[in-house]
């Protein structure tokens, strides 16, 4: 049994790193749901040795997911079972947490492949903007479904970008020069390309570093602040250069990477923009979460919301969507409309659990690099589909399931022991 474990974990990172490094790209492979379909298996078959702490954040979770059993059960009466299956993985994504507490004993593994894979993240993201927008064959090369193998989300793309900055520091002291001076220079060219595709990305990012930096209160990442941030005057001179001298097309939103098209998101997060295209994007989320907070205090949705199975745009009269967006760009409103009021009322009670240790300093360095991790999550995914698809919710899950562990189980772990698997 410890081989059969040994092997899929060593599967489970394999995949993640497909996922974090292709996104959309590769969504449709199923390979997520697939490794989640063997997860519980295994959960199956290590039952009479599996432990996990039973406190209320863990309590609440899984009331979600057995409460979304339900769900599906009454969605599949009116909609196709297919539709219902995958809305219901709003939830049962969350299957990830239980099944990293077979693995409570191998934290310093666990660090160690997700700095594996993080570290090489930036020049991941430079070269899928490279590829993506200076050669033609990749408009149209696709391997799985309908999407173009290079298409990645930026919001996505920023979550991943912070968790990358985090884990350097973590893990400061594996890393020579000249290694910190190139993850400087790919992280600031990366971060200025976020900020023009996506809003929410950038938002992300900066409040996910600030509050890791804001209530860091451990001299090792005080220090490793230090050591970082003395390369940033190296990447003005040489990233600004480069990023004011590119000139590529505009992407599906009708945005350009540019200074312009940053100030004019920047502008647009605290007033009216000029930019026609960011502005219409603005009015139609909040026309149709009206629409959806409207419907939701009727006496038809207040208790249990429209359910699974449907496209909330083709069921929501005047929302102007494209055929296939089922759900609003914001998890809080999905799980407004889907599940109704009392069950959205418990989802902000749970964020509030999870974030609250964050604002007490409570948190050491690895638990406050998470939260602050999941933070980033949360903001994109208040403005974006993205825990709702395995992009998003399979490692925001596996990140939830590595702080509950590292809360429950104190780790033993130091910048010089995290060991990777290769």
């Amino acid at each position: 049994m410890e081989a059969i474990k040994s092997l899929y974990l060593r599967a489970y990172f394999i995949i993640m790193a497909l996922y974090v490094y292709f996104n959309k790209g590769i969504a449709y492979s199923y390979l997520v749901e697939i490794l989640w379909l063997g997860g519980i298996i295994l959960l199956v078959l290590n039952r009479h040795s599996y432990y996990f702490i039973w406190e209320k954040r863990i309590k609440i979770l899984l009331f979600f997911m057995l409460i979304t059993l339900a769900y599906i059960l009454w969605g599949i009466k009116n909609y196709s079972i297919i539709d219902t299956i995958r809305d219901s993985f709003i939830f049962e994504y969350g299957w990830f947490v239980f099944i990293l507490f077979l693995y409570q004993d191998k934290l310093n593994v666990i660090w160690g492949n997700l700095f594996h894979i993080y570290k090489w993240f930036p020049l991941v993201a430079l070269l899928n903007f490279i590829l993506q927008y200076y050669l033609p064959f990749f408009d149209t090369f696709s391997l799985f479904g309908n999407v173009t193998f290079l298409l990645y989300k930026y919001g996505d793309m920023s979550v991943n970008l912070l968790i990358c900055t985090l884990l350097i520091l973590l893990n400061i002291k594996k890393l020579s020069n000249k290694w910190l001076l190139m993850l400087t220079l790919l992280i600031f060219f990366d971060f200025l390309v976020i900020s023009a595709y996506s809003r929410a990305g950038m938002l992300a990012y900066i409040a996910g570093g600030f509050c890791f930096i804001y209530f860091a209160k451990d001299k090792f990442i005080n220090e490793a602040l230090k050591g970082f941030t003395k390369f940033i005057p190296w990447a003005l001179l040489i990233v600004l250069p480069i990023y004011l001298s590119i000139q590529v097309r505009e992407n599906f939103q009708g945005r350009v990477a540019g200074f312009k098209q940053i100030k004019d998101n920047v502008t647009s997060l605290v007033t009216n923009s000029d930019d026609q295209v960011l502005e219409d994007n603005v009015v139609w989320r909040f026309l149709w979460w009206g629409k959806i907070i409207d419907y939701s205090f009727t006496k038809e949705n207040f208790i249990q919301g429209k359910g699974l199975g449907m496209s909330l745009s083709q069921t929501d009269e005047g929302v102007m969507a494209e055929e296939d967006l089922r759900s609003p760009h914001s998890i809080h409103l999905t799980i407004m409309a889907r599940y109704g009021i009392p069950l959205f009322a418990l989802w902000l009670y749970w964020l509030y659990l999870i974030f609250k240790p964050l604002f007490k300093s409570e948190l050491n360095r690895y638990s406050l690099a998470i939260t602050s991790i999941l933070l980033a999550f949360v903001i994109n995914a208040s403005f974006d589909v993205y825990l709702e698809g395995p992009m998003g919710a399979f490692p925001f899950w596996t990140w939830l399931g590595l702080l509950f562990i590292t809360q429950s189980f104190p780790p033993k772990l130091n910048e010089e022991n995290l060991d990777s698997i290769t």
